[in-house]
Protein backbone atom coordinates (compact mmCIF):
# COMPACT_ATOMS: atom_id res chain seq x y z
CA UNK A 1 0.00 0.00 0.00
CA UNK A 2 3.24 1.83 0.60
CA UNK A 3 4.49 1.85 -2.60
CA UNK A 4 0.93 3.61 -4.69
CA UNK A 5 1.29 6.71 -2.28
CA UNK A 6 3.08 9.51 -2.69
CA UNK A 7 6.11 10.60 -0.99
CA UNK A 8 5.56 14.01 0.81
CA UNK A 9 8.74 16.62 1.14
CA UNK A 10 9.52 20.29 2.34
CA UNK A 11 11.41 22.68 0.20
CA UNK A 12 12.76 26.12 1.97
CA UNK A 13 13.53 28.93 0.27
CA UNK A 14 16.65 30.87 1.74
CA UNK A 15 18.82 34.43 1.09
CA UNK A 16 22.01 33.95 -0.85
CA UNK A 17 23.69 34.35 2.38
CA UNK A 18 22.48 31.88 4.21
CA UNK A 19 25.08 29.42 6.03
CA UNK A 20 23.68 26.34 4.11
CA UNK A 21 25.98 24.03 5.94
CA UNK A 22 25.19 24.23 9.41
CA UNK A 23 21.55 23.81 8.30
CA UNK A 24 22.48 20.85 6.38
CA UNK A 25 24.44 19.30 9.74
CA UNK A 26 21.40 20.17 11.51
CA UNK A 27 18.90 18.05 9.74
CA UNK A 28 21.97 15.04 9.78
CA UNK A 29 21.54 15.40 13.04
CA UNK A 30 18.41 15.40 13.37
CA UNK A 31 18.08 11.97 10.88
CA UNK A 32 17.80 13.06 7.57
CA UNK A 33 20.52 11.45 5.67
CA UNK A 34 22.43 13.36 2.41
CA UNK A 35 20.16 11.15 0.25
CA UNK A 36 17.26 13.06 1.34
CA UNK A 37 18.75 16.09 0.94
CA UNK A 38 19.23 18.63 -2.88
CA UNK A 39 20.59 22.40 -2.77
CA UNK A 40 18.82 24.31 -5.44
CA UNK A 41 20.35 27.19 -7.28
CA UNK A 42 20.19 29.16 -9.95
CA UNK A 43 24.03 29.59 -10.55
CA UNK A 44 27.11 26.86 -8.79
CA UNK A 45 28.29 28.03 -5.88
CA UNK A 46 31.91 28.02 -4.52
CA UNK A 47 31.23 25.52 -1.65
CA UNK A 48 28.73 23.62 -3.48
CA UNK A 49 31.08 20.69 -3.14
CA UNK A 50 31.14 21.14 0.28
CA UNK A 51 27.80 21.85 0.55
CA UNK A 52 26.42 18.62 -1.05
CA UNK A 53 29.31 16.70 1.01
CA UNK A 54 30.41 15.10 -2.47
CA UNK A 55 32.76 15.91 -5.27
CA UNK A 56 32.18 17.10 -8.58
CA UNK A 57 32.02 14.32 -11.38
CA UNK A 58 34.23 13.71 -13.48
CA UNK A 59 32.53 11.31 -15.85
CA UNK A 60 30.80 13.80 -17.74
CA UNK A 61 34.31 15.62 -18.95
CA UNK A 62 35.45 11.83 -19.92
CA UNK A 63 32.30 11.18 -22.09
CA UNK A 64 32.88 14.58 -23.78
CA UNK A 65 36.55 13.44 -24.66
CA UNK A 66 35.99 10.18 -25.42
CA UNK A 67 32.84 11.21 -27.74
CA UNK A 68 35.46 13.86 -29.79
CA UNK A 69 38.36 11.48 -30.06
CA UNK A 70 35.40 8.33 -31.34
CA UNK A 71 34.25 11.81 -33.91
CA UNK A 72 38.27 11.66 -34.95
CA UNK A 73 37.95 8.22 -35.96
CA UNK A 74 34.78 8.72 -37.63
CA UNK A 75 36.05 11.33 -40.06
CA UNK A 76 39.18 9.71 -40.77
CA UNK A 77 37.47 6.37 -41.54
CA UNK A 78 35.45 7.95 -44.04
CA UNK A 79 37.46 10.51 -45.92
CA UNK A 80 40.51 8.61 -45.81
CA UNK A 81 38.60 5.47 -46.77
CA UNK A 82 36.80 7.03 -49.55
CA UNK A 83 40.25 8.25 -50.71
CA UNK A 84 41.93 4.37 -50.44
CA UNK A 85 38.50 2.91 -51.85
CA UNK A 86 38.42 5.58 -54.87
CA UNK A 87 42.14 7.17 -56.42
CA UNK A 88 41.05 9.47 -58.42
CA UNK A 89 43.19 12.27 -59.33
CA UNK A 90 41.14 15.79 -60.36
CA UNK A 91 43.53 18.66 -61.41
CA UNK A 92 46.14 16.29 -60.48
CA UNK A 93 45.93 16.23 -57.11
CA UNK A 94 43.72 13.38 -55.14
CA UNK A 95 39.84 13.74 -54.86
CA UNK A 96 40.39 13.48 -51.20
CA UNK A 97 43.59 15.14 -49.80
CA UNK A 98 45.03 14.95 -46.25
CA UNK A 99 43.80 18.88 -45.35
CA UNK A 100 40.19 17.76 -46.31
CA UNK A 101 40.86 14.77 -44.10
CA UNK A 102 41.89 16.74 -41.56
CA UNK A 103 39.10 19.22 -42.39
CA UNK A 104 36.36 16.10 -42.15
CA UNK A 105 37.87 15.06 -38.80
CA UNK A 106 37.64 18.07 -37.10
CA UNK A 107 34.27 18.37 -37.80
CA UNK A 108 32.72 14.92 -36.69
CA UNK A 109 35.13 15.43 -33.78
CA UNK A 110 32.97 18.90 -33.01
CA UNK A 111 29.83 17.56 -33.85
CA UNK A 112 29.63 14.05 -31.95
CA UNK A 113 31.08 16.51 -29.04
CA UNK A 114 29.25 18.83 -28.70
CA UNK A 115 26.06 16.18 -29.67
CA UNK A 116 27.57 13.87 -26.56
CA UNK A 117 27.76 16.77 -24.35
CA UNK A 118 24.19 18.33 -24.52
CA UNK A 119 22.55 14.73 -24.27
CA UNK A 120 25.03 14.33 -20.98
CA UNK A 121 23.89 18.13 -20.09
CA UNK A 122 20.13 16.58 -20.41
CA UNK A 123 21.26 13.65 -18.54
CA UNK A 124 22.25 15.36 -15.21
CA UNK A 125 19.16 18.12 -15.43
CA UNK A 126 17.02 15.40 -15.08
CA UNK A 127 19.06 13.34 -12.12
CA UNK A 128 18.96 16.69 -10.20
CA UNK A 129 15.21 16.84 -10.95
CA UNK A 130 14.90 13.43 -9.55
CA UNK A 131 16.83 14.26 -6.23
CA UNK A 132 14.30 17.39 -5.63
CA UNK A 133 11.00 17.15 -4.83
CA UNK A 134 9.63 19.95 -6.85
CA UNK A 135 10.86 22.66 -9.32
CA UNK A 136 11.05 26.07 -6.79
CA UNK A 137 10.82 29.31 -9.91
CA UNK A 138 11.77 32.14 -7.24
CA UNK A 139 15.60 30.98 -7.27
CA UNK A 140 15.52 32.47 -10.30
CA UNK A 141 15.64 35.54 -8.05
CA UNK A 142 18.82 34.84 -6.97
CA UNK A 143 17.12 32.88 -3.85
CA UNK A 144 18.82 29.07 -2.70
CA UNK A 145 16.44 26.38 -1.84
CA UNK A 146 16.83 23.26 0.24
CA UNK A 147 14.86 20.53 -0.43
CA UNK A 148 14.58 17.47 2.11
CA UNK A 149 12.21 14.56 1.03
CA UNK A 150 10.72 12.21 3.88
CA UNK A 151 11.27 8.49 3.96
CA UNK A 152 8.70 8.12 7.02
CA UNK A 153 5.82 10.36 7.36
CA UNK A 154 6.21 11.78 10.71
CA UNK A 155 9.26 14.02 9.84
CA UNK A 156 7.72 16.94 8.49
CA UNK A 157 7.36 19.26 11.78
CA UNK A 158 10.43 18.27 12.87
CA UNK A 159 11.99 19.20 9.47
CA UNK A 160 9.97 22.09 9.30
CA UNK A 161 10.76 23.69 12.97
CA UNK A 162 14.41 23.11 11.94
CA UNK A 163 14.28 24.95 8.39
CA UNK A 164 12.62 27.75 10.09
CA UNK A 165 14.96 28.12 12.76
CA UNK A 166 17.97 28.23 10.08
CA UNK A 167 16.52 31.41 8.95
CA UNK A 168 14.04 30.21 6.11
CA UNK A 169 12.03 32.33 4.23
CA UNK A 170 8.98 30.71 3.54
CA UNK A 171 8.93 26.78 3.66
CA UNK A 172 6.39 24.88 1.39
CA UNK A 173 5.02 21.10 1.96
CA UNK A 174 5.22 19.58 -1.96
CA UNK A 175 4.49 16.01 -2.77
CA UNK A 176 6.74 13.51 -4.75
CA UNK A 177 4.92 11.73 -7.73
CA UNK A 178 4.77 7.78 -6.64
CA UNK A 179 6.61 5.32 -8.87
CA UNK A 180 3.55 4.33 -10.71
CA UNK A 181 2.54 7.38 -11.25
CA UNK A 182 6.30 7.74 -12.64
CA UNK A 183 6.17 4.59 -14.87
CA UNK A 184 2.86 5.99 -16.37
CA UNK A 185 4.88 9.39 -17.45
CA UNK A 186 7.50 7.49 -19.22
CA UNK A 187 5.04 4.94 -20.82
CA UNK A 188 3.26 8.23 -21.78
CA UNK A 189 6.12 9.51 -23.06
CA UNK A 190 8.08 6.26 -24.77
CA UNK A 191 4.50 5.94 -26.89
CA UNK A 192 4.61 9.18 -27.90
CA UNK A 193 8.51 8.81 -29.11
CA UNK A 194 7.41 5.59 -30.70
CA UNK A 195 4.51 7.31 -32.60
CA UNK A 196 6.83 10.12 -34.20
CA UNK A 197 9.59 7.50 -35.18
CA UNK A 198 6.91 5.30 -36.89
CA UNK A 199 5.85 8.36 -38.30
CA UNK A 200 8.74 9.42 -39.91
CA UNK A 201 9.73 6.60 -40.98
CA UNK A 202 7.50 6.59 -43.67
CA UNK A 203 8.58 10.18 -44.79
CA UNK A 204 11.19 10.52 -47.32
CA UNK A 205 12.93 13.16 -49.24
CA UNK A 206 12.96 11.01 -52.57
CA UNK A 207 10.36 10.64 -54.66
CA UNK A 208 11.77 8.04 -56.10
CA UNK A 209 11.32 5.79 -53.01
CA UNK A 210 7.49 5.92 -52.29
CA UNK A 211 4.71 3.36 -51.64
CA UNK A 212 3.84 3.81 -55.39
CA UNK A 213 3.64 1.79 -58.35
CA UNK A 214 6.99 1.26 -59.62
CA UNK A 215 8.24 0.69 -63.12
CA UNK A 216 8.41 -3.56 -63.91
CA UNK A 217 6.55 -4.17 -60.85
CA UNK A 218 3.61 -6.98 -60.71
CA UNK A 219 0.55 -5.32 -60.99
CA UNK A 220 -1.04 -5.31 -57.51
CA UNK A 221 -4.78 -6.31 -59.15
CA UNK A 222 -4.39 -8.59 -62.20
CA UNK A 223 -6.65 -8.18 -65.32
CA UNK A 224 -8.65 -10.63 -66.00
CA UNK A 225 -7.47 -13.55 -68.14
CA UNK A 226 -7.47 -12.70 -72.13
CA UNK A 227 -8.12 -9.12 -71.15
CA UNK A 228 -6.51 -6.50 -73.72
CA UNK A 229 -4.23 -4.08 -72.58
CA UNK A 230 -5.07 -0.29 -72.05
CA UNK A 231 -2.52 2.23 -73.81
CA UNK A 232 -2.56 3.14 -70.13
CA UNK A 233 0.04 0.53 -69.43
CA UNK A 234 2.30 2.24 -71.74
CA UNK A 235 4.09 -1.30 -72.99
CA UNK A 236 7.64 -0.81 -74.53
CA UNK A 237 7.10 -1.71 -77.81
CA UNK A 238 10.35 -2.96 -80.51
CA UNK A 239 8.80 -0.51 -82.66
CA UNK A 240 8.98 2.34 -80.22
CA UNK A 241 12.22 1.19 -79.22
CA UNK A 242 13.80 1.29 -82.92
CA UNK A 243 12.00 4.76 -83.21
CA UNK A 244 14.26 5.88 -80.37
CA UNK A 245 17.29 4.64 -81.90
CA UNK A 246 16.88 5.96 -84.86
CA UNK A 247 15.98 9.10 -83.37
CA UNK A 248 19.34 9.66 -81.66
CA UNK A 249 17.84 8.88 -78.20
CA UNK A 250 20.34 5.75 -77.49
CA UNK A 251 23.65 8.03 -77.90
CA UNK A 252 22.76 10.31 -76.12
CA UNK A 253 22.42 7.98 -73.04
CA UNK A 254 25.34 6.46 -73.56
CA UNK A 255 27.60 9.36 -73.89
CA UNK A 256 25.89 10.71 -70.57
CA UNK A 257 25.44 7.58 -68.70
CA UNK A 258 28.48 5.30 -70.26
CA UNK A 259 31.03 7.32 -71.74
CA UNK A 260 33.36 8.18 -69.12
CA UNK A 261 33.71 4.18 -68.08
CA UNK A 262 33.40 2.02 -71.05
CA UNK A 263 34.54 4.95 -73.60
CA UNK A 264 33.50 6.08 -76.72
CA UNK A 265 33.50 2.86 -78.62
CA UNK A 266 32.67 0.69 -75.74
CA UNK A 267 36.16 -0.94 -75.39
CA UNK A 268 36.51 0.27 -71.71
CA UNK A 269 39.08 3.04 -72.37
CA UNK A 270 37.32 6.04 -70.66
CA UNK A 271 38.51 8.50 -68.91
CA UNK A 272 37.66 7.29 -65.40
CA UNK A 273 39.08 3.76 -66.23
CA UNK A 274 42.48 3.97 -65.56
CA UNK A 275 42.02 5.19 -61.93
CA UNK A 276 39.11 2.35 -60.79
CA UNK A 277 40.63 -0.84 -59.70
CA UNK A 278 39.02 -3.01 -62.17
CA UNK A 279 38.55 -2.04 -65.63
CA UNK A 280 35.03 -1.84 -66.82
CA UNK A 281 34.41 -4.49 -69.45
CA UNK A 282 34.68 -4.40 -72.90
CA UNK A 283 30.95 -4.20 -74.61
CA UNK A 284 32.47 -5.44 -78.01
CA UNK A 285 33.66 -8.37 -76.72
CA UNK A 286 32.09 -11.61 -77.49
CA UNK A 287 31.90 -12.18 -73.91
CA UNK A 288 29.22 -9.78 -73.37
CA UNK A 289 28.04 -9.74 -77.30
CA UNK A 290 26.96 -13.22 -76.01
CA UNK A 291 24.34 -11.41 -73.44
CA UNK A 292 20.84 -11.03 -74.47
CA UNK A 293 19.28 -7.46 -74.40
CA UNK A 294 16.91 -8.65 -71.33
CA UNK A 295 20.59 -9.53 -69.39
CA UNK A 296 21.67 -6.43 -70.59
CA UNK A 297 18.78 -4.51 -68.79
CA UNK A 298 19.05 -6.43 -65.91
CA UNK A 299 22.77 -5.39 -65.20
CA UNK A 300 21.82 -1.84 -66.20
CA UNK A 301 19.37 -1.98 -63.51
CA UNK A 302 21.34 -3.24 -60.85
CA UNK A 303 24.86 -3.34 -61.52
CA UNK A 304 27.79 -5.64 -61.80
CA UNK A 305 30.78 -5.71 -60.04
CA UNK A 306 32.47 -1.24 -60.21
CA UNK A 307 29.79 -0.94 -61.93
CA UNK A 308 26.93 0.68 -59.97
CA UNK A 309 22.95 0.02 -60.43
CA UNK A 310 21.01 3.19 -63.06
CA UNK A 311 17.89 2.44 -61.62
CA UNK A 312 17.53 5.23 -60.03
CA UNK A 313 19.10 7.51 -62.85
CA UNK A 314 17.47 6.25 -66.15
CA UNK A 315 13.61 5.37 -66.10
CA UNK A 316 12.82 1.73 -67.38
CA UNK A 317 12.40 2.92 -70.99
CA UNK A 318 16.01 4.58 -71.32
CA UNK A 319 17.72 1.40 -69.47
CA UNK A 320 15.86 -0.85 -72.46
CA UNK A 321 17.20 1.76 -75.18
CA UNK A 322 20.67 1.43 -73.59
CA UNK A 323 20.39 -2.55 -73.68
CA UNK A 324 19.40 -2.25 -76.97
CA UNK A 325 22.03 -0.04 -77.95
CA UNK A 326 25.19 -1.98 -76.49
CA UNK A 327 23.41 -5.35 -77.85
CA UNK A 328 23.39 -3.69 -81.41
CA UNK A 329 27.14 -2.56 -81.11
CA UNK A 330 29.57 -4.16 -83.77
CA UNK A 331 31.55 -6.99 -82.08
CA UNK A 332 35.57 -6.56 -81.86
CA UNK A 333 37.07 -8.30 -84.47
CA UNK A 334 40.36 -8.19 -83.06
CA UNK A 335 39.37 -9.74 -79.45
CA UNK A 336 37.72 -12.34 -81.45
CA UNK A 337 40.28 -13.12 -83.72
CA UNK A 338 42.82 -13.82 -80.58
CA UNK A 339 39.98 -15.77 -78.97
CA UNK A 340 39.99 -18.18 -81.81
CA UNK A 341 44.03 -18.64 -82.05
CA UNK A 342 43.84 -18.91 -78.13
CA UNK A 343 41.18 -21.85 -78.70
CA UNK A 344 43.18 -23.33 -82.09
Amino acid sequence: MSRTQPREGLIALFPPDADLDSVRLSLEESGISQDQIALLTPVPLKSASATDGTSQPLWPYIITIVAGLVGIGVGVFFAAGTALLYPLMTGGKPIVSAPIVGIISYETMMLLAIVVTFITMIVRIRRARRASVDRETRIDDGKIALSVSFAEGNQEQRVKTLLEMAGAEDVRLVTHPSPIQQGMQRAHVTAAWLLICITVWGCSPDMQEQPSYRSQEAPRLHSPTGSVPRDSRAILSREARTMELEGGRAPELYRINCLPCHGEGGEGTGLVAPYLHELPANLRSPRVRALSKTELYRIITQGKDMMPSFQGELSATERMILASFVHAMEPDTTMAHEERRSHD
